[in-house]
């Protein structure tokens, strides 16, 4: 039978109940059976109703028959009469709304290559109000800002602030530079919990990669200098190391990322051949090129720098490479890139 059926016949039985000359009678026993129909009414209306409503709006099952019960216990008639209507008005926006609702595609959004260069300048104008000379204030508004610049640009200036002779302005940056800090040391110390734990393949690799990348921010965001550096970088090698030793097909970022360590340390063959293989993995040109030119540089193989510069400038990467394009790949440039005596020694 339908549920809309029940529904009105529940309402029906309501009615028929309230005109029934039974509700006027003062016995208890009558008031407790007229109690317990009215109570079965009801549960009949709320299963009725709860079948009518969207599937959307079933969940939890035994919450939202138990409520739609309530109410209708709660108000004779008037209950069950609103749960009807309450139904039957979602029931038909929702039918309305079906037929109008339809997917469309939508074009990808323009990049605009133009942002990365004023984001640029904004740190430049930063790094220009932090001087000695600038009053204090304006000192502290700037040094606010930083918040919202990438980590690794921005702590470098926080660090030259730890000897700033103004106590609020070094104090403030010592507190940015820590409290960083001890975010990425507090989840280096969860993952290296979770890595005691009985892992299976899978979750042990993540574990180790999650320890790399975390190990790898310290490296990259500034947070550790001089002798801390290097040990904190070899950490994030073992971690690396330990993961794409596991029987689980490696990841092309985590062997980029072991690539780009490498070059950190200065091992530029073995840089090299991590970058070729991630890219053989599946990443993309645009994020090793780059890597394999400076690769080539340190080298002092300049004709490669200029083939992959070529291929980098075919990419159309943002701005901020251009000038590195243009000095390599120009036509104008008049640098004859296999006489190494017309490039600068390093």
């Amino acid at each position: 039978m339908n549920p809309l059926h029940w529904a009105w016949g529940a309402v029906l039985a309501e009615v028929s109940l309230l005109l029934s000359p039974w509700i006027l009678s003062s016995s208890s026993w009558v008031f407790g059976g007229i109690l317990l129909v009215h109570a079965g009414i009801c549960a009949v209306a709320a299963l009725a109703t709860y079948w009518m409503l969207p599937r959307r709006f079933r969940q939890p099952r035994g919450a939202v028959t138990l409520l739609m019960f309530c109410f209708a216990f709660m108000a004779p008639v008037v209950g069950a009469i609103g749960l009807l209507l309450i139904t039957r008005l979602n029931l038909r926006q929702t039918l309305e709304g079906a037929r109008v609702a339809v997917p469309v595609s939508l074009p990808l959004p323009v990049y605009d290559v133009q942002s990365k260069e004023q984001t640029r300048s904004g740190q430049g104008a930063i790094r220009s109000r932090l001087g000695q000379e600038v009053p204090s204030d304006l000192r502290m508004q700037s040094l606010l800002t930083l918040q919202a610049v990438p980590n690794q640009v921005s702590n470098p200036i926080l660090e030259d602030l730890l000897g700033d002779r103004t106590d609020d302005v070094r104090l403030v940056a010592f507190g940015m530079l820590d409290a960083e800090e001890k975010k990425i040391s507090s989840q280096i110390r969860l993952e290296s919990e979770r890595l005691t734990r009985d892992l299976d393949s899978e979750q042990r690799y993540d574990c180790y990669r999650h320890l790399a990348e975390l190990n790898w921010e310290l490296v990259y965001a500034c947070l550790a200098q001089g002798e801390l550096r290097q040990h904190i970088l070899g950490q994030a090698l073992k971690f690396a190391d330990a993961a794409l030793a596991l029987d689980v097909p490696p990841g092309a970022g985590l062997v980029f990322l072991r690539g780009r360590m490498l070059l950190e340390r200065g091992q530029t063959e073995e840089a090299k051949a991590a970058m070729e293989q991630a890219m053989a993995l599946g990443l993309s040109h645009t994020s090793t090129l780059p890597y394999l030119a400076e690769i080539a540089f340190h080298k002092r193989d300049f004709l490669q720098v200029r083939q992959l510069m070529t291929q980098l400038a075919a990419l159309n990467l943002a701005s901020h490479t251009r000038a590195i394009e243009d000095f390599w790949v120009s036509r104008d440039n008049e640098i004859n890139f296999s006489d190494r005596k017309y490039l600068p020694h390093i």
